[in-house]
């Protein structure tokens, strides 16, 4: 069950086209929901990359608030693995692999990475089509900036 009480990943209508700023988005929040638990490492690196991000800096803080609850009652309403594939269908191959690097960072911020956050980590490499031994040289990328 959820903080509004649903029924986790109970689907309650089909999942829309979704723009690329929601797919970052969600894929954010999916990310951070994989293990059921938000460290607040990972939420202050949600924070970092949101406004760090060319997309997302450029506007108010107030649409990226509304943008953020919209994802969130998304995630909420939608199956994971639904959400996922929208998402990824959202994000243009060409912003497939940073979108990847980013969203592994996100995973990383807490300097670990549980089987369910692996688990996410591939299902969203084979979404985005990034083959594994790339998806692998992303994640050992992240690992080696997150040391300092």
């Amino acid at each position: 069950m959820t903080k509004t009480g649903k029924a986790r990943g109970v689907r309650r209508r089909p999942l829309r086209k979704l723009a690329l700023d929601e797919a970052l988005i969600a894929l954010f929040i999916g990310a951070m929901n994989a293990n059921d638990h938000i460290a607040r490492e990972e939420l202050a690196r949600a924070h970092h990359l949101i406004w760090s991000t060319r997309r997302f800096r450029r506007k108010s803080g107030e649409t990226v608030g509304r943008l953020i609850d919209r994802m969130k009652e998304l995630v909420e309403d939608q199956a994971p693995e639904a959400v996922l594939e929208g998402a990824a269908r959202a994000v243009p191959p060409r912003l497939r692999p940073s979108a990847f690097a980013v969203v592994a960072d996100l995973l990383l911020a807490d300097g670990k990475i549980d089987s369910r956050e692996r688990r996410f980590l591939e299902r969203l490499a084979v979404n985005f089509r990034i083959p594994t031994r790339v998806a692998t040289n992303i994640v050992d990328v992240m690992l080696v900036k997150n040391l300092l």
